[in-house]
């Protein structure tokens, strides 16, 4: 799959045009998960920008965006609520379409600029259930050892080094965790998430840091969310397997919030729904985003 060429530099973030669009601002801004980048997404991307234009953004410190200024500015997600809430000021508002990370902090800045969010889509965001809760409660609580178990752990020991992207393309190939991605989807992934090393090594290093995938994941924003209205159009799209980041009390708590509130479950999907299952998902939103019209 050819990408798309790169459009411009948005502030500290890197954005990409999808679908025909003239010299206004897209009608859509998308926004991805935590150690993706936005051509991870690019089936479903350029599915949905065949009827609705998406300028779509690498996130702080990930893809081709301005590296994290320092690791307090990850704490409860901030620097990405402020990425999400740039975009939208610098668009002049617009639909807001996240998933995971990009989703949770699309839907906190809708609620804090409501008047300037025409529509909002929530892909697998990350709605905690009250185990999660818990256990980010004990990482907290018990300091850098507690932190060592799950996606942390994980996250901290993620190979950073590569001679090339396709060295990258096929070590991905091979991870048990991408089985369910198509491989075009992978290559995306590999060609997008690499950058030069930074000690000047030859080869490439993910453009970003274990170290700063790990904070992502623990500095997970689940404690008492403010319960802010969402009077917008909100679709909720999310998968019915395991390893679904929507918990169902979440998903009560939204439908009180957002009295225009949709939902669609794709029952065979997980987390990673936008890529595993991007016709569906493309079709989802494609026909909640031509209903808005």
């Amino acid at each position: 799959m050819t990408l798309p060429p790169k459009a411009e530099k948005w502030g500290p973030m890197q954005s990409y045009l999808y679908g025909k669009h003239g010299d206004g601002p897209a009608p859509a801004l998308f926004f991805h998960g935590n150690g993706f980048s936005a051509h991870t997404y690019d089936t479903l991307l350029s599915d949905i920008a065949e009827h609705t234009p998406i300028r779509a953004f690498d996130l702080q410190g990930h893809g081709a965006s301005d590296p994290i200024p320092s690791i307090e500015a990850l704490r409860r997600w901030q620097l990405y609520r402020d990425n999400v809430a740039f975009a939208l000021n610098h668009n002049g508002g617009g639909i807001l379409i996240g998933h995971s990370m990009g989703g949770l902090s699309s839907m906190f800045t809708a609620m804090k600029h409501p008047e300037k969010v025409r529509a909002l889509v929530l892909l697998e965001p990350v709605f905690p259930s009250p185990k999660m809760v818990m256990g980010l409660g004990l990482v907290r609580a018990f300091g850098v050892k507690s932190r060592e178990s799950g996606m942390v752990k994980q996250a901290r020991a993620r190979r950073q080094y590569f001679a090339d992207a396709e060295e990258a393309a096929a070590y991905f190939l091979g991870r048990k965790g991408l089985k369910t991605w198509p491989e075009d989807a992978i290559r995306n992934y590999a060609d997008s998430i690499l950058c030069p090393r930074r000690d000047g090594q030859p080869g490439l290093e993910l453009s970003l840091l274990p170290e700063y995938e790990a904070q992502n994941f623990a500095n997970l924003p689940a404690w008492r969310w403010t319960a802010k209205p969402l009077p917008m159009p909100v679709l909720l799209a999310h998968g019915g397997h395991a390893s679904s980041t929507v918990f169902a009390g979440r998903v009560e708590w939204l439908r009180k919030l957002a009295p225009k509130l949709e939902v669609q479950t794709n029952e065979k999907a997980g987390h990673m729904l936008p890529v595993d299952a991007a016709e569906w998902t493309a079709g989802v939103v494609g026909d909640f985003l031509q209903r808005l019209d």
